[in-house]
């Protein structure tokens, strides 16, 4: 029996090269991995395109990747990219679903001190609804904030330009998710050290869904740095998959 294909999505600033060592690691468990660039996330960037972008044209996207599939995929996502899987989670067309340092949707608010700090530098891009990479300093409190000095830097400089628009969806809480419509396994993981995304949102999201949720003590939101956390995350797709 052929094992279903994994279905990746990337987050805000990045691209398919976010799941480089995921799919190693998925790869390695005998599963065929399929990480999607976002719409307007290839080199060199359309940013004109991309101030038009909303979360619901990643959705789209999204979907139309997962139609092209041989069988529903298991889809994981990471922040934004978490946001657009849950999304796509309501066409019941996944075999299971995993969020990494997820945004939450409507009616799960994601504003928090840390949170209000790490997008203080781009209120108005969100406002204005203009593409925007976050500013350094920002990025290394809220993002990157266990890395390396030296991670950090290498993680910065591959970021690419955002939807500001996309921004202020999550902001206002735009895109709602019906759970009643998820009946797939959902696992939710965090860093006891996110401050994009912190723990107190993951919880609620795992409530959600009735989710596994697991936090890992000492991670920040770049979760694709954290070897224990790639490993737990394939385990428990293979788990599911047997």
């Amino acid at each position: 029996m052929t094992p279903p294909p994994v279905l990746l999505i990337h987050g805000m600033w990045s691209d398919l090269a976010y799941w480089n060592r995921f799919s190693r690691c998925f790869e390695q468990r005998g599963l065929a991995t399929h990480p999607v660039t976002l719409l307007h996330h290839e080199k060199p960037q359309d940013v004109v395109a991309l101030r038009r972008t909303s979360i619901l044209d990643y959705v789209a996207q999204v979907r139309d990747v997962a139609a092209g599939l041989p069988e529903p995929p298991i889809v994981v996502g990471h922040s934004m990219g978490a946001l657009v899987a849950q999304k796509l989670a309501e066409t019941k067309e996944v075999r299971s679903l995993v969020l990494l340092s997820p945004v939450g949707p409507r009616g799960i608010s994601p504003v928090r001190p840390s949170v209000l700090l790490c997008a203080a530098g781009n209120i108005a891009d969100a406002l204005w609804r203009r593409p925007f990479i976050i500013p350094e300093r920002h990025a290394r409190y809220g993002l990157l904030n266990t890395l390396s000095p030296r991670e950090q830097t290498v993680v910065y400089r591959s970021f690419l330009y955002e939807s500001g628009r996309a921004l202020w969806e999550i902001f206002r809480g735009e895109v709602a998710v019906n759970e009643e419509e998820i009946s797939c396994p959902v696992l939710v993981v965090v860093g006891s050290e996110d401050r994009t995304t912190p723990p107190s949102i993951a919880r609620r999201i795992a409530l959600k869904y009735g989710a596994d949720y697991r936090e890992y003590p000492g991670e920040c939101h770049y979760l694709s740095a954290s070897r224990m956390v790639i490993d737990d995350v394939a385990d428990w797709v293979t788990g599911h998959v047997a």
